[in-house]
Order: structure tokens, then C-alpha cells, then sequence
């Protein structure tokens, strides 16, 4: 009897010292739960080998697109990078690249202030280890009401309802920073936090008043998919407001030139941010040159995915960011001679 104990002793060993050498991907995984992030690694010989994880946003804007087109000509110039797209947003991103959740993300200028001075969604804790792989385009002002509208200022959305796009975006921050400089907050309106194609879509429907999307590409899909419907108006910004506004940083003036969309023939004024690449200060730097190598490579190829990537010169790529250049895109760019 004695034997037989022994020998059940014995198989259950075994089997819980099987049980915790299986993989990860045999465990039971928490619904909801983040997975630990696995630092992409370099060293064989010259062939880069990674697994990237890119944060970029939901569907409606140009990021997921964008994104989807960088990494796969990444790919092709290094066969030994693997990686995916994600769903994020500008804040959430820069969240998740400090967190070690993803490798990259798209976020903007603006909102990376915000990480790095602690203020906003950030306000727990100063994020500054990140670092800005490649400058892209501006994100600017348009604020869509119907041309037949009785608002015709800020003000006049006191009792509206207003959409200015997902929570956490920088549409939305930015949006909550102007309300603020009126006096005014979301509680003065009814507030939807909605993706770009439904707040366009509830917009037709009649269920919104306005499009309050401060910070986004040109032209917006969303913007150009209700005003095919209808016409549209676009809010302009006054003067002091934009003076007040541009002194945040990552946030500079910008006056939408007139005829930018169908029938709105008249110049738009508010404000634009940059976006950008960001990545972690660890990322290995031959990561981080390849992928600022592979974007200048292929910008032409971009102007035919997103439009506005046009309006963007191989050297921009190198522009300021307001916080840290990663030294492998640096060392990239001083090579084609964009900085010194």
C-alpha cells in the first residue's frame, strides 16, 4: 500500500512540473487581460528579427491605413520583422507603448505634451520615456454643422449634440481644451464619444448637431462623407482663441484654405498638431532606423494611401515633435542630412 502511495506521489509530481513549464499559449488567458511585452531582438548577425505590435485607431481615419502600408514595406525591406496593427487612439497609445503593450504607435503632438508634462489623462504620472520615430502631417480643425444651422460660433452648442470623435482622442482633448477657454464644459452640451464613421453616419441621421473634430487630417473622410449629403458649415476659431490655444505646446495656427471642402469657399481658422511615430527609449536603435529609413523610402507610395501625405516631404520626417528624437531615427536622418 505504501508502494502505491509512492507512486501516485510520483505522478502528480510530474504533473504539476508539466503544468508549469507549458507555454503561454496553453495557459488559460483572462479575458481583458494585457500580455507582457517581448522586447524585439537584433542580434543575428545583420538580419533584424522583431515582433511588432503598432498602435494606430479605430476605423474611420487614416492610422489603421497608414500603418498597415508602413509595416508591410518594413517587412519587405527586413524579412525578419513580423508584427500587427492594433485598434488605439492618441492617448491610449502612448499609454500602451509606456506600459510595453505595443512597440509603436501613431499619437500626436499635442497629446504627447500632455504625457510629458503630467497634465490631462496623464495627470497620475509624467510619461517621458518615449521617443518620436518620424514626424507625418498636420491634424487641423473642422468643426461641421449643417449650412442651415443657427450655430455659427462655440457658444451656440450649449444645448447641442455634439460629437468630437472617440474618448481619448486628440479630437477629443483638444475639443475639452477649447470648451474650457469659453467657460464651458461637456456638461453645458449632450456629448457623444463616437467613432468618425458613426458620429458621420448619426450626423445624416440626424441624431448630432456637430462634428466637433478639432484635430484631424485633410480632407476627412467622415467631413466628406456628410457633406455629400448635405452642406455643411465649417466653425472658425476667433483669433484670441487660436493665440491662446497655440501657446500649449504641440498645438500651432492654421488657417484651412478656402474651397478645402465642396461649398465651404471660405478660409476656416483653428488649430493643427503634428503626429507622429512614437516608440519606447528602449527600442533596439537598428529598429528604429530601418522603419524612419523604410517611411522616407516610401513616401510617394503614401500619397496614394492617404492624400494628405502629399502635403509631406521625406525630410519633415525629421521635424520636432516636442519631446526626444530616438537615436536610431536620428542617426538616420543625419546620414540624408535633415538635422546636424
Amino acid at each position: 500500500m505504501k508502494v502505491k502511495w509512492l507512486v501516485y506521489g510520483v505522478v502528480i509530481m510530474v504533473l504539476m512540473l508539466g503544468a508549469g513549464n507549458a507555454s503561454a499559449k496553453d495557459q488559460p488567458q483572462v479575458k481583458g487581460a494585457s500580455k507582457k511585452s517581448e522586447q524585439p531582438r537584433i542580434s543575428k548577425g545583420k538580419k533584424i528579427v522583431a515582433n511588432l505590435r503598432w498602435a494606430t485607431a479605430s476605423s474611420g481615419g487614416a492610422w489603421p491605413i497608414l500603418g498597415a502600408a508602413m509595416l508591410e514595406d518594413l517587412r519587405k525591406a527586413n524579412p525578419g520583422i513580423n508584427g500587427t496593427c492594433v485598434p488605439g487612439n492618441a492617448t491610449g497609445n502612448i499609454m500602451g507603448v509606456h506600459q510595453g503593450k505595443y512597440e509603436l504607435g501613431f499619437t500626436m503632438a499635442e497629446t504627447a505634451a500632455q504625457a510629458w508634462n503630467g497634465e490631462g489623462y496623464f495627470n497620475k504620472e509624467k510619461i517621458q520615456d518615449i521617443r518620436a520615430i518620424a514626424a507625418l502631417y498636420p491634424n487641423v480643425t473642422q468643426m461641421a454643422v449643417w449650412e442651415a444651422s443657427t450655430i455659427k460660433k462655440i457658444e451656440d452648442l450649449k444645448g447641442k449634440k455634439v460629437s468630437p470623435g472617440p474618448r481619448g482622442n486628440t479630437c477629443e482633448t483638444v475639443f475639452a481644451r477649447i470648451l474650457k477657454l469659453y467657460g464651458m464644459s461637456y456638461k453645458d452640451m449632450r456629448v457623444e464619444f463616437l467613432s468618425f464613421d458613426d458620429a458621420a453616419q448619426q450626423m445624416i441621421d440626424g441624431h448630432l448637431d456637430c462634428l466637433a473634430f478639432t484635430t484631424v487630417y485633410v480632407p476627412f473622410p467622415s467631413i466628406i462623407n456628410v457633406n455629400s449629403q448635405r452642406q455643411i458649415r465649417l466653425l472658425s476659431l476667433p483669433d484670441e482663441k487660436v493665440a491662446a490655444l497655440a501657446k500649449l505646446q504641440g498645438i500651432e495656427p492654421y488657417v484651412l484654405p478656402t474651397g478645402t471642402h465642396k461649398g465651404v469657399n471660405y478660409p476656416v481658422k483653428g488649430i493643427a498638431t503634428r503626429n507622429f511615430i512614437c516608440a519606447k527609449k528602449d527600442l533596439p536603435d537598428d529598429i528604429a532606423y530601418e522603419l524612419a529609413k523604410t517611411v522616407a523610402e516610401n513616401m510617394e507610395r503614401y500619397g496614394t494611401v492617404i492624400n494628405t501625405m502629399k502635403t509631406v516631404k521625406p525630410e519633415d520626417l525629421a521635424r520636432d515633435t516636442g519631446v526626444p528624437m530616438h537615436p536610431g531615427a536620428q542617426k538616420y536622418y543625419r546620414e540624408q542630412g535633415w538635422i546636424k
